[in-house]
């Protein structure tokens, strides 16, 4: 198959990659931060990446019903449904995800970079703060391990199969 998506797709496919790695690291080591300005300066570039990413996933989103290449599934039947499946789960757990951590960030409160103060919605105690913390953690590694999964049937298609299913989305290749 010798079908690719177009520069603008694959453009989104790898920055929002790239940021829900980089943001899955940052979020698992926040806590090893000393508390003060370390942490809080870890949980400022956690929380405006986030920001970002949820302004790319839109504009994404936008992109893939209006302008994006759409390609046929690379297997027939059972698989090809599956994939479908696995794409659009990963889709909506990365809208749960940002709406999660943007509702954690309202209910906790945080200071931006000691700069910007985002209200709290609730008292310091009230267990639904750290309710939906937990949430956006669970969801957030629920995520991450289908995003391994994604990437690891990629690899399997190109280095077992040896079809061209992950130079679809590579950077750089052209029909």
């Amino acid at each position: 198959m010798n079908d690719v998506y177009d520069r603008t797709t694959i453009r989104f496919h790898w920055w929002v990659a790239g940021i829900i790695l980089a943001l899955w690291t940052l979020g698992q080591c926040i806590d090893f931060f000393p508390k003060g300005d370390a942490r809080i300066a870890a949980r400022s570039v956690h929380i405006t990446l986030g920001a970002t990413l949820l302004v790319l996933y839109l504009l994404r989103l936008r992109w893939r019903r209006t302008h994006g290449t759409k390609l046929p599934p690379a297997d027939p039947g059972m698989p090809g449904k599956l994939a479908i499946g696995v794409h659009h789960l990963l889709y909506v757990l990365l809208g749960c995800v940002l709406l999660a951590g943007l509702t954690a960030a309202w209910f906790r409160g945080d200071t931006l970079f000691n700069v910007f103060q985002i209200p709290a919605l609730f008292p310091e105690g009230a267990s639904w703060r750290e309710d939906i913390v937990d949430v956006h953690g669970l969801l957030a590694n629920s995520l991450f391990g289908l995003a391994l999964l994604h990437a690891t049937a990629a690899l399997w298609h190109h280095i077992i199969k040896k079809d061209t299913v992950l130079r679809r989305m590579w950077p750089g290749i052209r029909p």
